[in-house]
């Protein structure tokens, strides 16, 4: 069976009337009306809706599960639906994995579920847009982060995780065997930072730490992601602008390409909020 898509339910849109695409991902919804089902499709980029008509097609997707995994070839074509502005009509349905229910968890949300359950079923959780769209933010995060140091000339390094003494201190560390010699988990790239500005001048890394302080509180993180630079022939003024500049261009990132069109609604919101 080939599985392979020809493009992401993202990339489609109303202009490409008629032209036969290969679309595959997960089944949130479905209706059967007759002499028609209609699917509704999502994958990682986006939803569509799916037209299936024939009898052999609609045998395939007869008692078909939601959350199921389906590939589907069809052609795009206008949509009536109020919600989509083109449809696909299916030519061929191909179930990849069907659903078992009853399902752990909802991951459309409609019946809340606790932080167990959702960590229990956590692949079947990443289908909740919520969550899903908070792991599309950190990655646009960190791909803005990387641009914007790699331009003003930092080099991306990685530095050892495990090392043999605290690399700076006031924090306690987490202790394990290495090859039975006694080792940590860094708290901190400090040192080696400072010792590849002598030959690389500007650094940056972006990576796991750890730190074994005792907390009280439920937000309280031992193992963290840091963001480091280090830099010589520069000031803290220095160090301060590129900061700065690094926070603004990440929300203005987010901003535009996550959420295009949140700045003209938020203007819009403004304006009503000043006629009253």
């Amino acid at each position: 069976m080939d599985i392979k898509k020809t493009h992401d339910i993202g990339a489609l849109g109303p202009s490409m009337k008629g032209q036969k695409v290969v679309v595959g991902g997960w089944v949130e919804d479905l209706r059967e009306l007759g002499k028609l089902t209609f699917l509704t499709l999502r994958d990682v980029t986006g939803v569509s809706q799916i037209v299936v008509a024939g009898p052999e097609n609609l045998q395939q997707v007869k008692d078909l599960t939601r959350q199921s995994v389906v590939l589907i070839t069809g052609a795009v074509q206008e949509s009536k639906a109020r919600d989509f502005a083109y449809e696909i009509k299916a030519e061929k349905v191909e179930i990849l994995s069907r659903a078992v229910h009853p399902l752990p968890i909802d991951p459309l949300g409609r019946l809340e579920s606790g932080i167990d359950n959702r960590l229990n079923a956590r692949a079947l959780d990443l289908r909740n847009q919520k969550t899903a769209s908070i792991f599309k933010i950190r990655h646009n995060v960190l791909l803005c982060i990387r641009k914007v140091l790699t331009e003003h000339g930092f080099l991306e390094v990685n530095t050892p995780k495990i090392i043999g003494s605290a690399s700076e201190g006031g924090a306690n560390l987490f202790s394990l065997k290495y090859f039975d010699k006694q080792a940590y988990l860094a708290q901190s790239p400090q040192l080696y930072k400072e010792q590849l500005t002598l030959g690389l001048e500007r650094i940056f890394e972006i990576s796991s730490f750890y730190r074994a302080e005792k907390s009280h509180t439920v937000r309280h993180l031992t193992e963290f992601t840091s963001v480091d630079i280090e830099a010589a022939f520069m000031d803290y003024t220095d160090v301060m602008e590129i900061l700065e500049q690094l926070v603004v261009s990440v929300f203005e990132h987010v901003e535009k390409d996550m959420y295009p069109g949140t700045k003209e609604l938020g203007d819009r919101n403004q304006k009503t909020h000043d006629s009253f």
